[in-house]
């Protein structure tokens, strides 16, 4: 029983990965946002600007389209977009198998030794599927986070400095779980300040060097111009109180961005200092995964797949734990499934975009901020 278990998890996610797969060949126009990266990287080899007027379009560090054009010169161009997608996909499944992994107490065959792994895929997976048919980097990304956050509970200091920093790769956003690791946690500084000049040399790969370095000065000016984008259903905190006509002045905005910020390194630090380095990582994966959501300027309703794994492990945890806060894991389990509700028929979709989720994550953001105890047994 216990492989089939881990065999019918596994089976979930090639499903939902063949059945995307199969939709691009059938809709080989549909691609998301992946003619924006191939835009990139095309216009990367023929000395041409990549970051065009507006706010929208390509917004990824000039590193991000040297290591995308494997996938762009990959023909036809359809294995590219199923590739690109492989790799996002893939390693969201590895970062699920990884919790799943700690949160049982046996290893057995395919990683765990009960139905952890399925009960892992079932409540983060069905938030992953908007990201996954569009190509964005947030699948990926939200992988780099969990696959992070395991490693500095581990202290694995490379491996986690490694995650973090290709994080900035997939999105600059990233730059806030970099900080507050770097600020917080001295056995990461060094390979964290060594990683900076590797990912900055590979992108400067190209024949002409004044041109790549114009290239980042034009990502830097793009990104600064694109902190408040244009015409895009911004789906964070401030969206969603936008969408039932409540506005908020920039200035109040702002300041509550940054008193988020503050209060997500003071949480950090606290947890570091005074409990060690397991509080200090299970608060970083949760105040990153709310700055990347419901304070981030520029989500989107696809961006939530950023916080689902960490709903569906607390979800797991706090059934695990038992006595009488079961309830709270079965209101976190309603989240992950509230979270897929763009992906509910166009009735639901748009009766709920932008404002739902928002609110969804503020509403059992309570539940997160205490550590559970599977993440505390690894370090004893």
């Amino acid at each position: 029983m216990t492989r089939r278990w881990n065999i019918l998890a596994w089976s979930i996610l090639a499903i939902v990965f063949l059945g995307m797969s199969l939709y691009l060949l059938f809709n080989p126009t549909r691609t998301g946002v992946v003619p924006n990266y191939r835009f990139a990287a095309s216009h990367w080899w023929i000395s041409q600007s990549m970051y065009p007027g507006g706010t929208h379009g390509f917004l990824y560090v000039p590193t991000f389209a040297v290591l995308f054009s494997p996938i762009y010169f990959l023909r036809p161009e359809i294995l590219g977009e199923i590739l690109w997608r492989a790799f996002g996909f893939g390693l969201f499944g590895l970062g699920l198998w990884r919790l799943a992994g700690n949160l049982s107490r046996q290893q057995g065959w395919m990683g765990t030794s009960d139905p952890t792994l399925l009960w892992v895929v079932l409540l983060a997976v069905p938030a992953s599927l908007a990201s996954l048919h569009n190509g964005q980097t947030n699948l990926p990304l939200s992988a780099c986070l969990v696959l992070a956050a395991v490693a500095l509970r581990d202290r694995k200091w490379n491996q986690a400095a490694f995650l973090l920093s290709l994080s900035l790769v997939l999105k600059p956003v990233a730059l806030a779980p970099w900080l507050l690791a770097c600020a917080v946690m001295p056995a990461l500084r060094i390979p964290l300040l060594l990683g900076l000049p590797v990912l900055a040399l590979v992108g400067f790969l190209h024949p002409n060097p004044s041109y790549a370095w114009g290239q980042w000065a034009e990502f830097l000016h793009k990104l600064t111009a694109s902190y408040t984008p244009e015409n895009l259903r911004v789906s964070d905190l401030f969206g969603a109180l936008g969408k039932w006509g409540i506005l908020v002045p920039p200035a109040l905005e702002k300041g509550t961005r940054a008193l988020a910020s503050l209060g997500a390194l003071a949480w950090v630090w606290q947890s570091f200092r005074r409990h060690g380095v397991a509080p200090a990582a299970w608060a970083l994966w949760v105040t990153t995964a709310l700055v990347f959501t419901i304070f981030n300027p520029r989500v989107e309703t696809n961006g939530y797949v950023l916080i689902s794994p960490l709903l569906a492990y607390a979800a797991i945890s706090t059934w695990r734990e038992g006595g009488g806060g079961s309830w709270k894991g079965w209101v976190l389990a309603a989240a992950c499934i509230g979270l897929m509700c763009d992906g509910m028929g166009k009735p639901i979709y748009l009766a709920t975009d932008v404002w739902f989720k928002p609110l969804i994550v503020l509403l059992v953001s309570p539940l997160l901020f205490r550590m559970p105890e599977s993440w505390r047994a690894e370090t004893q």
